[in-house]
């Protein structure tokens, strides 16, 4: 069993000792108490420093707060919980079942990332609390066909999808597929390798784990030797920068593309120089002229000082769906939220009009690329 398979074997163990622990009535008590009083509870667990230095998830939650409980929902205040599981798994299971036995919270906007959202959601489904999850677009999380998980986010196969046909669109025939070894990681590479032999690109190489120069020189001379055309990274930040700062020093030129995880505000702060020509899949899209899109980014602007990015959009978007279905079921129980959200035609949001499949995953979203030219993204399609 290598050491991954370990982790997961422990981490499931765990999961499994601490549901068998839970009252088997939590999932009733909440349906009755979820909203009583002043005030609806919803979580939010996030990796804090990760998400305030990187993103502007927080910021974008914050203002969605602010739209909502000027206007009240059904005459009650939403409260956030806002907690920092540190992106430690450990840590993440002690919110989880916190949040899971407080029968007075109605939702969990979350976890950040796959490795913990994945495992966790088996939490939360057995205690009946509705989870909104905004950034983990792994298909795994919807395989289990729970009935509180909405995965608000395309998944890896779509981006997958969009970054192999801008491959072949580029004429990249032989590409390196590098990833790391998280649950996220793992299985866009899949998806990315699956869908490049639909398109007739060949993977020369799938590799991971590099930690000084002497393994980038390695693996790139043994690409150079098979003639490779560009690198496809399933990357989260830092790992991300890491790796295209020690390839631009042995290669300026070989075209990088990149899944979503390194859609951050700060990449091209981060990289600098060696972020040029980097094209990076995206779920949000400035150019959109949709009405709701340009007066969200109006206020954040106005609130913050900087445009919002994907990761502000999602923030606000995923507190919005929750305001948004309680409004419509006058509801507070998690099994009439989730019901509704499975069943609506579509809702109106900052992303666009979406709705759910009966799996949980979203749908009407689209994915975009942008590349780096001269420090600033330039929108590749979808403008």
């Amino acid at each position: 069993m290598d050491r991954v398979a370990k982790i997961l074997f422990v981490c499931m163990l765990l999961l499994c000792m601490l549901t068998g622990c839970f009252d088997a009535n939590l999932a009733k008590q909440r349906e009755k108490q979820a909203g009583k009083g002043d005030s609806i509870i919803i979580g939010v667990p996030v990796p804090r420093e990760f998400t305030e230095k990187n993103t502007g998830f927080l910021k974008g939650i914050a203002l969605a707060l602010e739209d909502i409980n000027s206007r009240g929902v059904n005459g009650k205040k939403i409260k956030l919980e806002i907690v920092d599981d540190k992106a430690v798994f450990k840590n993440a299971v002690d919110i989880a079942q916190r949040f899971s036995q407080n029968t007075h919270m109605t939702a969990v906007i979350g976890h950040f990332y796959s490795d913990i959202c994945i495992p966790l959601a088996a939490i939360y489904e057995k205690a009946g609390m509705l989870e909104i999850v905004p950034t983990v677009s792994n298909p795994e999380l919807t395989e289990n066909n729970y009935r509180y998980v909405f995965q608000n986010i395309p998944s890896d196969k779509k981006v997958a999808e969009q970054m192999c046909q801008h491959a072949l669109h580029e004429g990249y025939k032989k590409m390196v597929v590098y990833y790391e070894d998280s649950s996220y990681g793992r299985n866009l590479a899949d998806a990315f390798e699956s869908e490049a032999a639909n398109k007739g690109i060949t993977i020369i190489d799938r590799c991971s784990g590099f930690v000084n120069d002497n393994d980038f020189k390695r693996a790139h001379d043994k690409w150079n030797a098979l003639d490779f055309d560009a690198v496809f990274l399933a990357l989260n930040m830092p790992e991300g920068a890491q790796f295209i700062k020690g390839f631009r020093k042995l290669n300026s030129s070989i075209p990088i593309l990149s899944g979503d995880g390194l859609d951050v505000s700060n990449f091209t702060k981060v990289l600098g120089k060696d972020c040029e020509g980097v094209v990076i899949a995206t779920i949000s899209n400035p150019h959109n002229v949709k009405p709701e899109l340009i007066e969200f980014s109006k206020q954040y602007k106005q609130r913050y000082g900087e445009e919002p990015d994907v990761w502000a959009v999602q923030g606000y978007d995923s507190l919005q769906l929750i305001a948004q279905a309680i409004e419509q079921t006058d509801s507070c129980s998690p099994p009439v939220l989730a019901d509704y959200l499975r069943d609506m035609e579509t809702m109106k949001l900052v992303s666009g009009d979406i709705s759910f499949n009966e799996h949980g995953e979203i749908q009407g979203r689209e994915v975009f690329m942008k590349k780096v030219v001269k420090g600033t993204f330039e929108y590749i399609n979808g403008r």
